[in-house]
């Protein structure tokens, strides 16, 4: 069959598109060994000592009701597999979160590391779609910094974002990180971060969020914005942004979406 240019070029655009909707796991990242005990009550569990934590993000919102340990499957580079101890959305639970799963447990035994992810068990996006066989084999290593893996424009008065932002702001972009961050040592996020935001507007100007909010300990935070031209790209410069490790971020940046 003889394609015209109008029709190949159709079928490249929606081929592109399908392929930018797939889900996907966006970032793996070993975050904290070894967790607080405590940490294991975020899944109804007792305190125990000597397990890891290690956010899996996606590019989708997940089905709270789908997450669960036996869902994922932990490859180490001693050659094991370890089935998580828990999986909790927690604490990244709000409406335009809830994309973060907070895995738990022994993924650094002896000398061994984790190495990869797989879905091998019911978790699904909350629009229904089977996330079974989803894989990815890059994770960040304990030592590295949390970076930027999502950004997503949204107006202000979205629903989830009641008193994010300043009466000002003209449109808020939701940062999506690799962990939970905070300033150094646990510190609340404050002038030194916002400062180290930048945002590329459409109309070619730079500019900073004239705040940041959304300030609890889970990898999302909130950039307004009180310039109307749309923002195309978030810049972060490196050693701001620090994980419950206190790792501090290198330079990152990513490309803002609707």
């Amino acid at each position: 069959m003889k394609l015209t240019m109008t029709t190949l070029l159709f079928c490249l655009c929606v081929a592109a598109y399908g392929a930018e909707s797939d889900p996907r796991i966006l970032s793996i990242y070993h975050g904290l060994d070894p967790l607080p005990p405590l940490a294991t009550r975020l899944c109804g569990l007792a305190p125990e000592a000597g397990q890891d934590g290690m956010p899996v993000t996606f590019s989708v919102q997940l089905n709270s009701e789908s997450v669960a340990a036996t869902g994922f499957s932990v490859a180490l580079s001693s050659g094991a597999r370890v089935t998580p101890l828990c999986a909790t959305l927690r604490p990244a639970v709000e409406p335009l979160e809830q994309r973060t799963v907070l895995l738990i447990g022994r993924f650094s035994p002896g000398d061994a590391l984790p190495i990869g992810v797989t879905i091998v068990d019911r978790l699904e996006s909350i629009d229904g779609r089977s996330l079974v066989g989803l894989s990815s084999e890059t994770v960040t290593a304990l030592e590295s910094g949390p970076s930027l893996v999502l950004a997503e424009r949204f107006a202000p008065d979205t629903a989830g974002l009641e008193s994010k932002c300043p009466a000002e702001t003209r449109q808020a972009v939701q940062l999506t990180w690799e962990g939970g961050v905070t300033g150094h040592l646990g510190a609340a996020l404050g002038e030194s971060q916002r400062l180290a935001v930048t945002l590329r507007l459409e109309n070619g100007e730079s500019v900073h969020p004239v705040s940041l909010g959304d300030d609890d300990p889970d990898n999302h935070v909130i950039a307004c914005i009180a310039e109307a031209s749309p923002a195309l790209e978030v810049s972060i410069a490196a050693g701001y942004f620090h994980d419950p490790g206190d790792d501090a971020n290198p330079a990152t940046s990513v490309p803002v979406t609707d």
